[in-house]
């Protein structure tokens, strides 16, 4: 059983139903199972204000089923849900939420939503819940007040209640909009909706302290869900879910998994060319494409792209850029889906000076060194700022131009130019090239002074690495784009196909989008400037191998003769 069902619960069941043995086994199979739960002791209004019972449909029903599956195998749930406009996650977590609250003691169950008027609504439903549960099952309450439901004896007198204290439970609905939230009670259920619409400035703090609240033991509940609201901390957080950096299950339910998002056809309906393209995708019929037609003319102002941000068929879909975009992102799609070689992840140790492979590395191989061969190795460099841009560097093959291996990460400026300093020796010692801006010149200063690496693109004569400027940018992103519009080169780097799809054009300027990042972007660029310039890098370099060599052999013939 995933409830411990509570002592007032039990004794007043107990009590009611004692002489009715038939109604106490129905009521136990009843509390046993959420979905019947819903079913047959919750109300909730339709869209027409109609009383009705809640009936979970499929979308539901899968979510709530991650949620007894993570409890089942004893692990705290941990749920992110990118979803379709107005599909019922809110009915169903906040089913949820009271179900585990007003059935047990003292749980302290946390709801936030975007706004006071979503917060009104969250608590309303509830109260609902609240008022029209069966008598048998609802528990006692204190005046409900200010956004909150709290489970406990309402007498004035207190051995009254010491004697028979209620659940010591309570939900607190609060907005996003406040200054502070859940700065001291442990939270047992929480529920973060339409994060992506909360208050830019408090976004961050907010779930910062919220998480930090939330119970870690078995059982406890966190869901965050949203639908999706351009490219912000919703999304960084759904993405890192994706890639299994956080402990978050992503949830993605497409438009189309709601059973009410259809309209009849009108005769002589025919599919553009766009919709028999999604009807043969994801097995759509006729009557969901032309609700579909009808939302885009009737609710997005005729735009089809603000109907994927609300209504989105697939993830990619829903995270709608804040300009253009500089790639046509079907096509950059196309490209990430068709890369044609993984890569092995490696970790750099460069107190060995040695790199080996592991499951937990930074550095991402795609093509092993090759004797003879010739590499540019070019690396971005971090703003400095906490809160700032990665450091990434890639490895290609000077002539051919291939990708061999990517590098991506935060480190601290010394330890990445050692880092660097081992990665480039492993390629045959690279033409290494470091963004001398920002943080570079730290980088440069371990890597020339520290490391007496051999071989440093030099900029200009005099300074060290290469330097992004208003002179050399425009020409590093023209090259870039048409390297990759053009599909010049071997890419194997499915996270810098994901940077080219948040660049957009922002007043002439190519940019990351806000909240995303283009550290991959320059890096790779930089390594296709370096390139053109490569072959009389090596040349120098070759030539000045052999004057060393010429010197130590002047010496070790000349040194006898001066005796």
């Amino acid at each position: 059983m995933v409830i411990a069902l509570a002592k007032e619960h039990r004794r007043g069941i107990k009590r009611k139903l004692q002489q009715r043995p038939d109604k106490l086994a129905e009521l136990k199979a009843i509390l046993l199972d959420f979905e019947q739960f819903c079913y047959r002791m919750l109300k909730i209004k339709d869209k027409s204000g109609a009383m009705v019972r809640l009936i979970l449909n499929d979308a539901q029903r899968r979510y709530a089923a991650k949620v007894f599956e993570d409890i089942a195998v004893g692990k705290p749930v941990r749920i992110i849900i990118l979803k379709a406009r107005q599909m019922g996650f809110s009915t169903v977590t906040e089913a949820l939420i009271y179900y585990f609250t007003s059935l047990q003691e003292a749980k302290n169950a946390f709801i936030v939503a975007q706004s006071s008027d979503a917060s009104s609504n969250l608590f309303d439903m509830f109260q609902l819940y609240y008022e029209r549960v069966p008598s048998v099952i609802q528990p006692m309450s204190r005046k409900n007040n200010a956004k909150k439901l709290t489970f406990e004896n309402p007498a004035i007198r207190t051995a009254d209640r010491r004697l028979n204290p209620g659940l010591k439970s309570k939900i607190t609905v609060q907005t996003a909009e406040s200054r502070v939230l859940a700065r001291s009670d442990t939270i047992h259920y929480l529920h973060a909706s339409e994060v992506a619409f909360w208050p830019a400035k408090k976004k961050k703090r907010h779930l910062l302290s919220l998480l930090a609240a939330l119970s870690k033991e078995p059982g406890s509940i966190g869901v965050i869900e949203s639908t999706a609201n351009g490219m912000e901390e919703f999304k960084q957080i759904w993405d890192a879910a994706v890639k299994g950096e956080n402990d978050f299950s992503p949830l993605f339910f497409a438009w189309f998994e709601m059973p009410d998002y259809r309209k009849p056809v009108s005769p002589g309906f025919e599919l553009t060319d766009d919709e028999l393209e999604l009807k043969a995708k994801y097995g759509l019929d006729d009557e969901q494409l032309q609700w579909r037609r009808y939302t885009i003319r009737n609710d997005c102002g005729g735009d089809s792209r603000q109907f994927d941000q609300e209504y989105p068929s697939a993830p990619d879909e829903a995270f709608l850029l804040s300009g253009e975009s500089i790639f046509d992102n079907k096509f950059i799609k196309r490209l990430k889906e068709s890369i044609s070689r993984k890569g092995v992840i490696h970790e750099i140790d460069f107190v060995k000076n040695e790199i080996r492979q592991s499951h937990a590395g930074e550095l991402v191989i795609y093509q092993k060194p090759v004797q003879g061969k010739r590499y540019v190795l070019a690396a971005d460099t971090a703003k400095g700022k906490e809160d700032g841009d990665y450091d990434a560097a890639y490895v290609i093959d000077a002539r051919t131009g291939e990708m061999c291996a990517a590098l991506y990460g935060k480190w601290d400026t010394d330890l990445y130019g050692k880092k660097l300093n081992t990665l480039g020796l492993y390629y045959n010692t690279a033409l290494l090239a470091v963004e001398n801006n920002n943080t570079g010149e730290s980088v440069l200063n371990t890597l020339y002074n520290t490391c007496h690496y051999p071989l440093l693109f030099m900029h200009k004569k005099g300074t060290m690495g290469w330097n992004t400027n208003q002179a050399t940018r425009p020409v590093m992103i023209s090259d870039f784009k048409e390297a990759i519009r053009d599909e010049l080169y071997d890419v194997y780097c499915p996270d810098l196909y994901s940077e080219c799809m948040t660049l957009i054009d922002n007043k002439g300027k190519a940019e990351a989008d806000s909240g995303c990042h283009d550290d991959r972007i320059m890096a790779y660029s930089i390594a296709l400037q370096v390139r053109q310039v490569a072959d009389k890098w090596f040349e120098w370099f070759k030539k000045k191998q052999q004057q060393r060599e010429g010197s130590k052999h002047e010496e070790n013939n000349g040194g006898a003769g001066w005796i």
